[in-house]
Parts: C-alpha cells; structure tokens; sequence
C-alpha cells in the first residue's frame, strides 16, 4: 500500500509528464508555422533576375520571326481585301451585263468600284439613265459607286524593287494598270480590258525594301480571274 508521499509524487510526475506533452506538440506547430511562412515567402531578388533574364532571351529569340509571322499574314489579308473587289466588280458585271470599273488610288491605298450602267439601274426607261453615259470609263450622274474601300491599316500598294511578273518582266509599280488613277474594266463576258498585277505589303517593310511581306495579285484579261502568287525577284 501507497504512502501519501509516494501518491503525490506519482501526481506530480503525471503533470509533468502531460506539460512535456503540451511542449512538444506546441514546438511541432511553431516549426509548421515557420516551414509555411518560408514556402510562402516568395522569390528573392537573384530568383527574379534569373527569371527576367530568361523571359528577356526567349523575347530576343523569338520576337522577329513573330512580327514577321503577324505581318506577312496581314498583308495578305489585305492581298484578299483587293481580291474580294475585283472579284465582286466581275461578278456583278456578268450578272447586270454592264461594265464594271474598279479604280485604284495608289497614294492613299483606295478602292473605288464603279457601275457603269449609264445611271437608273442601267434601265433605259428610267430618267437617270443616258446610253451615252453607259460605258463611258467614268462615273456620270445617277450611276452607282461603292467605296473608297480602304486598305487594313499599315498596309500599301508598294512593292520590291526589282520584282517581276509570272513571265519575268519587270515591275515598275505596285499596279500596273493603265489609267491615272489605275483602273481596269470588267466586262459583261468576265474578260477585263487589259492584264494586270497588283501588290500589297506593310507600309513599314516598303520602306525598308524587306522581301517575304509582299504580296502580288494577278487579273487575267481572258478571264477576269484573279489569283494571289509570292512576287518572284531577279
């Protein structure tokens, strides 16, 4: 049997035993605590200019093939801007069975398409037609003109220098159209009056003279077909 010094001590030892227990359950916490406040801390400013260098190599690397990627596909939308009017003006020429002219303004990179019907619908029963209107290669009274149809922005008529046709000619401007402003007509058959090129490219690559941007349109006379080709160079 247990004396009561014997008791109290064992009371004793259990108290301590549980305030060891409490000790080290707070020292777990405080190491937790300070292991989430270390993962939690973020970058330290040699991490940062490791990471800014790297993002600064990859722009180096990257970046001009990108911007030549962006401009070359803007240019040929563009090259399709063209392509969608002179198209339009055969197609409605052949449709209506009146000439349609479309007129290129080189310096502000315009496109104006014309109705030449001689005005009223090309109706001769209308009081805005004149048959001596009709066909006549300019816009007169009552007939219809659809524009100016801009070029996308940052984009020109311009070219290379030394750039030639499918048949290795020379090209000594961006469209080579007759007229002033270029023009050319298409017919109620689908033909047009004459052959022609046209190109496109971003402003700031003409000016540079930097090949690969250019883009150059092709109009049969035959056929009034219009077809996007690479320019060729000498």
């Amino acid at each position: 049997m247990e004396t009561g010094t014997q008791a109290r001590f064992k009371r004793m030892r259990g108290q301590e035993t549980n305030r060891d227990i409490r000790t080290a359950d707070s020292y777990r916490k405080e190491v937790d605590y300070m292991r989430s406040i270390r993962s939690s801390r973020g970058f330290t400013l040699v991490e940062m200019m490791v990471i800014v260098s790297i993002i600064g190599l990859v722009l180096a690397i990257g970046t001009p093939p990108l911007i030549g990627f962006l401009r070359h596909h803007e240019s040929k939308d563009a090259a399709h801007v063209v392509m969608g009017v002179l198209r339009e003006a055969r197609a409605r020429a052949i449709h209506e069975k009146n000439n349609y002219i479309v007129f290129f303004n080189t310096a502000n990179g315009t496109i104006t398409m014309l109705d030449d019907d001689g005005g009223g619908g090309g109706n001769p029963e209308n009081p805005g037609f004149s048959a001596v209107n009709r066909g006549n290669g300019r816009a007169d009274g009552d007939e219809r003109v659809f524009g100016p149809i801009e070029l996308p922005s940052g984009q020109v008529f311009g070219m290379i220098a030394g750039s030639t046709s499918g048949d290795g000619e020379y090209v000594t401007k961006p469209v080579t159209f007759s007229g002033n402003p270029p023009r050319v007509v298409f017919y109620p058959n689908g033909s047009t009056n004459e052959e022609g090129l046209v190109f496109v490219m971003p402003d700031i690559e003409f000016r540079r003279q930097d090949r690969g941007t250019d883009q150059m349109l092709i109009v049969r006379r035959s056929t009034g077909s219009v077809i996007l080709e690479k320019p060729n160079y000498d």
